[in-house]
Formats: structure tokens, C-alpha cells, sequence
């Protein structure tokens, strides 16, 4: 569920404590990294060239002195191999995204909403298993990073100082699976959610109307809490020199919520919910298509003392042309 950080919380996301910004953690982004375009294709070229060295290496096509076994050699080599194509390929993307947002804008440009986003004017599908992914492989990742701090620790003498660090990371990394096991759990329960538009699209300053698709089990809930938010993504630098670092941070500019009791859920059993709120005038529009990107969301959070659900729904807010 997102939160709103504590003046600690802010700090550690890089923002000043005393700050009347409202910043949102343990929320989704929609910002893959915090680099974009051709700098993102440049920030990656070495580690790409470096993975492609080490795996060469692994692969006895390249004579080196070899320390380690070249199954572990590989296992370095691909880090840098696939963190390199992903900024890589994620800044080419953004680059052919931003040239053929620049090429609609010139055709209609009172019409944002054609090309700033690829929209459904039915809805918006949250994809719960795309979620799991996503947690899985943020789990297999951070076992796959410790795999040579675990070798060096237990096969190099003197070095089990290693194994005790690789150790207490891997421990840490049980919350990963955690949480990857419960959204499994949700996936299977609930399955995935739809929010049907009343309107396509929604405009500043009028009424904003739609329609959850109950999900499974909707008598599992104690409440349901549905809210419209917008939504601001920063690349936020913090730190200084070698512990310097830039992380995406996601702000809420504006926000409204509306809670239903038990009661009120067994009533739409099977049926679909209605939601309505009324949208604030002096809000940005949506801009998706920007880095980082400003967007207008729903999030619906059930929650009961044995079961949890989360959904996010975009939703398309503009300013009336």
C-alpha cells in the first residue's frame, strides 16, 4: 500500500525533512530508471562492453588469468551484460517515444490525449501477474548478485567475512520472496482488475466518474479504499561522491479518498462499483509521455486481518482545451 513518508522517510528518499511535499513509498513508477533517452543509451555502452569482455573471458575465447571458476566468471559477466542492454534498449525506446510523440503533437496539438499514452477508452487493466513478475525477478536478481560474495566467502581462505555479508543480505532478501509469495497468493485469489471509464477522456475541473470490476472474494474485505491521486515522478539525487545516487521518488500532488465498509462491499457482490469524485481545476494535466512523467491515478486497497489487495489504475486527466 503506498504511504506517506515520515520526515525520516523523506531524507532517506533524498528530500529535506521539513519539506511540505507529500512523497509517496512503496508506490509503483512508472519510470523504469532514472535516465532517459540517448543519455541512457551512453550511461549503459560500457557496462554492455564490459559484461561482453567478462563473458568472452567465461568462454575461453579471450586468454586472461582466470581466479575463479568460469561459471561464476559468466555469472559477473552477465550483471553487466543485461544491466547494459536494459539502459541501452530502454533509452532507444524513449528516444523512438519521444520522436513520435513530438510527430503527433504538431498534428493535433489540442488532443493530448491521442498520443500521450496508448489509452484504452474502455478502461484500464491492472495486471496483477505482471506485478508477481516483476517481484520474482527482483528477488532472483538479488540472489544472483550474492552468488559471488557466497563462493569467495567459502572457498578463499581467510575471506568468510564475505559469506557473513552475502549471509545477512540473503536474509534481508527473504522479504523479497515475502512479498513475492503474497502477491502470488493475490494473483491466484483475486486475479487481475479493470476500472471501466465513464468518460474518455476526463477533464480538469469536472466530475470524474467510473467503474470497478468487483474482484473475486470481494467479501474478504473489512474495507475497501479507493483513491484518486495525481501523481509527480522526480529523478531525485542524494548523498555525495561514491555514495552519490539518483532514484526515481514519486510525489502526490493532490489526492482524495472514499472508504466502503463491509456492508457496502456485499452489496455490489457481482457487480461493478461506482466510484465519482470531483476533479481539482489547478492540477497538471497528464503527461505520460514526459521524464519523468506526471499522471492521475486510482488506487483500490482492500484490506481485512487475512487478506490484502492492491490495484493502481491510470486514468485520463487533461486539461479542456
Amino acid at each position: 500500500m503506498s504511504t506517506i513518508a515520515t520526515p525520516n522517510q523523506k531524507l532517506l528518499q533524498g528530500v529535506p525533512p521539513n519539506s511540505p511535499e507529500r512523497v509517496l513509498i512503496n508506490h509503483p513508477t512508472q519510470s523504469a530508471t532514472a535516465i532517459d533517452g540517448w543519455k541512457s543509451v551512453l550511461f549503459g555502452l560500457p557496462f554492455f562492453a564490459a559484461g561482453f569482455f567478462i563473458e568472452f573471458v567465461a568462454l575461453n575465447r579471450i586468454d586472461a588469468r582466470k581466479n575463479a571458476p568460469n561459471w561464476l566468471i559468466a555469472t559477473v559477466g552477465s550483471f553487466f551484460f543485461l544491466a547494459g542492454l536494459f539502459l541501452i534498449v530502454h533509452g532507444i525506446r524513449s528516444a523512438i517515444r519521444k520522436s513520435a510523440y513530438d510527430r503527433a503533437a504538431k498534428q493535433a496539438p489540442r488532443q493530448p490525449w491521442l498520443y500521450d499514452f496508448r489509452w484504452q477508452r474502455e478502461g484500464f487493466t491492472f495486471s496483477a501477474f505482471n506485478s508477481m513478475l516483476q517481484r520474482l525477478l527482483a528477488a532472483l536478481c538479488w540472489n544472483a548478485f550474492l552468488i559471488p560474495f557466497f563462493w569467495v566467502g567459502t572457498t578463499q581462505r581467510g575471506a568468510w567475512i564475505f559469506a557473513v555479508f552475502a549471509g545477512f543480505f540473503a536474509l534481508i532478501g527473504l522479504l523479497f520472496w515475502y512479498r513475492w509469495a503474497q502477491m502470488l497468493g493475490e494473483l491466484l485469489r483475486y486475479g487481475n482488475s479493470f476500472l471501466a471509464y465513464n468518460n474518455f477522456p476526463y477533464f480538469l475541473g469536472s466530475k470524474f466518474s467510473a467503474r470497478l470490476r468487483a474482484p473475486d472474494h470481494l467479501s474478504d474485505f473489512d474495507e475497501l479504499k479507493l483513491t484518486l491521486r495525481c501523481v509527480q515522478e522526480r529523478y531525485i539525487t542524494s548523498g555525495s561522491g561514491e555514495n552519490r545516487k539518483t532514484e526515481v521518488v514519486c510525489f502526490e500532488l493532490w489526492g482524495s479518498s472514499q472508504m466502503l465498509s463491509r456492508s457496502q462491499l456485499v452489496a455490489f457482490y457481482g457487480q461493478e462499483i461506482p466510484i465519482e469524485f470531483s476533479l481539482p481545476e489547478a492540477q497538471p494535466s497528464t503527461t505520460l509521455s514526459a521524464a519523468p512523467p506526471t499522471y492521475w491515478e486510482i488506487e483500490a486497497n482492500g484490506k481485512s486481518t487475512h487478506a490484502t489487495y492492491e490495484a493502481f489504475f491510470l486514468v485520463p486527466v487533461y486539461k479542456p482545451q
